[in-house]
């Protein structure tokens, strides 16, 4: 590389000239496209009817007076821990494992999943003790829902993360055998769309009324 380059763009061309890309490798990022493209609709449906519940707002069943979100440190907590672990992980692929270090990229992984898996914990915690009752109206059902769904997304996402931190762990991504790590983190870039979605359709939006 140019020695006037800086860290980022030697990063940039290690990634453009990674790997040829075999058939199974574009189908295993295709089929990741195709699932978080899903997920997406699946999610943006619930944003739908986070709006439309309060807009029309039938008996004023929408958000009955005294419901209020979980604690704000529960939210900011898990948006924050999925947003920082989404950095690592990247800063692990692009840093680590496109310049073939492989000992930044198994860091990067093993934060990421150990940030995860912490964030999984907090959402349950949220949904046992919400500080609601689920005859609480438009809102409580979809806060229940979405977040229910989410924190079983997390929770498969966070084992996912482990199995690749070991095979990293263990120089399985070295070589041109980091298609696996970028596949993933397409989907990790996702969940981490998601839970700022979700923090900002759950925790402030539906306390800005529009109706």
């Amino acid at each position: 590389m140019d020695d006037t380059s800086t860290p980022v763009q030697d990063a940039v061309a290690h990634a453009t000239a990674y790997i040829p890309r075999t058939l199974d490798n574009r189908l295993s990022v295709l089929s990741v496209r195709m699932l978080y493209i899903s997920g997406s609709f699946f999610f943006a449906s619930f944003y739908f009817g986070l709006v439309y519940l309060q807009i029309i707002n039938a008996n004023n069943m929408w958000l009955p007076h005294g419901v209020d979100h979980p604690p704000t440190w529960i939210g900011v907590s898990e948006m924050a821990l999925v947003l920082i672990a989404g950095t690592a992980y990247f800063v692990g692929q692009w840093f680590g494992l496109y310049r073939q270090k492989l000992q930044t990229l198994t860091l990067g992984l093993w934060i990421a999943a150990i940030l995860t898996v912490i964030a999984v914990i907090i959402h349950i915690i949220e949904l046992h003790k919400p500080g609601f009752t689920l005859q609480g109206g438009g809102y409580v059902s979809l806060f229940i829902t979405i977040e229910g769904v989410f924190t079983f997304v997390l929770a498969v996402t966070a084992l996912m993360l482990i199995g690749v931190a070991i095979r990293a762990t263990k120089g399985l991504f070295s070589g041109g055998a980091g298609a696996g790590v970028e596949a993933f983190g397409e989907w990790f870039g996702w969940i981490s769309a998601i839970a700022l979605f979700n923090f900002l359709a759950l925790y402030v939006q539906p306390f800005f009324p529009i109706a």
